[in-house]
């Protein structure tokens, strides 16, 4: 589905330096966000969420290999992505920076910081599940950005890596849908 999808547009859009003045207000703005570990354990696991989110909206039909299909799909992509820009996780760059920035390890978190893949894979799996279940679409949409916001609240991305995420996941539903 995405083997064909160019990410080349991504490529020019550079977050910012990791000792600039835009990387430090990132952070700063990340130690404001209240850390709750619980939120971030529970939009981690993506396509649980999904799960989770069907099941509240009682969907008898609902197809939990769409999610995982969507993220194998993906992740080449975004995967090159991350290593073409090499970002630094926040809480590193926090140290070097001497800003105490507590957060909460994920397992996920063992790839370069951007663009974030949970973003990207949070927008494209909540629309494509918005489309095939229409009546339950603002539910879905929620979860995604719970996914999105999460891996903040979590501090594992600055808000940068999350917006090109969503950007991402936006731009992949529409190469596919168009197929």
């Amino acid at each position: 589905m995405l083997t064909d999808y160019d990410i080349s547009v991504f490529k020019k859009e550079k977050p910012p330096g990791d000792f600039t003045f835009d990387t430090m207000q990132e952070i700063k703005s990340l130690c404001k966000i209240p850390l709750n570990k619980k939120f971030a354990e529970e939009f981690d696991n993506i396509p649980l969420a999904f799960k989770k989110t069907a099941e509240k909206e009682s969907i008898q039909n609902y197809d939990e290999t769409l999610s995982q299909l969507l993220i194998n799909e993906s992740y080449p992509k975004l995967i090159e992505l991350k290593k073409y820009f090499n970002r630094p996780r926040p809480k590193d760059i926090a140290k070097k920076m001497n800003i105490d920035l507590p957060n909460h390890e994920l397992k996920s978190m063992n790839t370069p910081s951007y663009p974030s893949g949970h973003s990207a894979q949070g927008i494209l799996i909540g629309l494509f599940l918005s489309d095939k279940y229409p009546q339950s679409r603002g539910a879905f949409l929620q979860t995604a950005k719970n996914i999105s916001d999460s891996r903040n609240i979590a501090r594992a991305h600055y808000k940068s890596d999350s917006d090109l995420g969503k950007k991402i996941g936006a731009s992949m539903y529409n190469h596919i849908k168009k197929k």
